[in-house]
């Protein structure tokens, strides 16, 4: 009988456990903070103001918000409406409002979310199918989403519409693809896109990334991170472009000891490239893997925000950047 109940007790408490791991892994929003909270780029010392050759602009911990906000990937804005349309990896569209006080982001408002409709008109669901990781405009108007695990891309008219197939076959470009491994960057538009898998460069040969024209031509390219965090293999995770055709990738990659760390890499209209910026502790920094471009007269904002995977541990991170001309002052 003893033995039974210390058996009986140990289960038990092994059962709590994982209960407790899932709870705080999935945490629900009546647990999460209700405001957003202003994020400075280096905790330590809020007086700092600039990572490489970016001007910070202002950064925020989002909360889910009572909607589920998280798991934002794909990111652009809207100059229309003044507003920043993301993607989830679980198939749904965000918009938010940023307020914003001289240019520098302060908070948020109108966040509104609203589901990925397949074919059938139907919100597209499962991780199978539901993978949502990367977005650009589509030549023909709306959207161009790319998923992973079932790799493809689709175009949405608008964000009620229905998926339509484009006949771009991430597959044909990149061959093999891990299942939580694929199309994470799109740029450009049917005419001119410029696309990347969530891959390492690990020899001279191989390559992430791809440039396809309107006639399907394809030119392959490695993409490397910033000199900086080279040898952490950063993937890329998102791209958005200038009206001038300058490009800006995002990478990002992850260790257990070192963390997150993300770096941003600018490629001009003649393919030209600059490193603008790397983000490492002790900066605010997580697993960012969406990049909008903002333009105002000739100065160019980025916004990047942060993947927390539904995870009590991470955190939605959304932060604004002016592109200086020349690396600024520490």
């Amino acid at each position: 009988m003893r033995l039974r109940g210390w058996i009986g007790l140990g289960a038990v408490l092994v059962i709590a456990g994982l209960i407790a791991a899932y709870i705080y892994i999935h945490k629900s929003f009546a647990a999460d903070p209700e405001e957003v909270r202003v994020v400075a780029l280096l905790p330590d010392d809020p007086a700092v103001s600039s990572a490489g050759r970016l001007k910070f602009m202002g950064g925020l911990d989002i909360p889910r918000m009572g909607q589920n906000i998280g798991g934002l990937s794909g990111l652009r804005f809207l100059p229309e409406e003044g507003r920043l349309l993301a993607i989830t990896d679980d198939a749904r569209w965000v918009w938010v409002t940023p307020i914003e006080n001289d240019g520098r982001l302060t908070g948020i408002r109108g966040v509104q979310t609203a589901p990925m409709l397949d074919a059938d008109g139907e919100p597209l669901t499962g991780k199978q199918n539901g993978d949502s990781e990367s977005l650009t405009r589509s030549a023909q108007g709306g959207w161009l989403v790319g998923f992973e695990r079932s790799h493809r891309i689709a175009r949405f008219a608008d964000t009620d519409a229905l998926a339509q197939e484009v006949g771009i076959d991430p597959l044909a470009i990149f061959g093999s693809l891990e299942d939580n491994g694929g199309l994470e960057t799109l740029a450009g538009d049917e005419e001119a896109l410029f696309l990347c898998a969530e891959r390492a460069i690990l020899a001279a040969a191989s390559h992430n990334c791809a440039q396809r024209s309107g006639a399907g031509d394809v030119s392959l390219a490695a993409m490397t991170p910033p000199a900086e965090i080279a040898e952490l293999g950063a993937v890329p995770t998102d791209a958005d472009q200038t009206s001038t055709g300058v490009t800006y990738v995002l990478l990002r990659s992850y260790d257990p000891v070192i963390g997150n760390t993300a770096g941003i890499v600018r490629l001009g209209p003649d393919g030209r490239r600059s490193d603008i910026a790397s983000l490492r502790a002790p900066f605010s920094v997580d697993n960012f893997e969406g990049l909008a471009v903002r333009e105002e007269g000739d100065r160019t904002f980025l916004y990047i925000v942060s993947d927390d995977n539904f995870s009590g541990g991470q955190r939605t991170l959304l932060m604004k950047f002016e592109v200086m001309a020349a690396e600024p002052p520490a």
